[in-house]
């Protein structure tokens, strides 16, 4: 399965330029965008094929939407972190494209693939893998499974 990747690299707030800041706009979302955010942006890649959640998700949203915005602020400094088409749709609301350093796609079968090698990035996949491992379609990529048991339908 491939997933479509966009790189944003948001530089430090600047409305005359067009770059809002993002904090006080995400903080008037709904549940079901906010939602969308924490299960659809990941930091940067540290390796080819691994992919890391930019913030922890608990069982709490509002919980990990305050950690989200912390880590998107970007009223004093450019933020830099990945989204998948779902949070693209709602970053789109505020940032221009030249917000998106580069586009590229993501096979979710390079995380099944073992490394067998026993080094800290064989590790790193193992977990992530195991993170992963019944993900059969996009849904069970973007929706982790503790979040569609404990909030129900979006």
């Amino acid at each position: 399965m491939m997933v479509r990747l966009y790189d944003y690299d948001v530089p430090a707030a600047e409305p005359d330029a067009g770059i809002p800041p993002l904090r006080p706009l995400l903080e008037e979302l709904g549940a079901g965008d906010r939602r969308t955010l924490l299960t659809g942006l990941f930091k940067p890649e540290r390796m080819p094929g691994t992919m890391e959640r930019l913030t922890t998700l608990v069982e709490d949203v509002d919980l990990s939407f305050a950690n989200a915005l912390v880590t998107l602020d970007n009223d004093g400094r450019s933020r830099r972190f990945v989204a998948i088409d779902e949070a693209k749709a709602i970053l789109d609301r505020w940032l221009p494209d030249s917000a998106i350093a580069g586009v590229r796609e993501w096979d979710v079968a390079r995380l099944l693939e073992p490394y067998g090698d026993g080094t800290y990035h064989g590790k790193l996949l193992k977990r992530t893998r195991k993170q992963l491992r019944s993900v059969s379609s996009r849904d069970a990529l973007t929706v982790p499974f503790l979040f569609r048991r404990s909030w129900g339908p979006a």
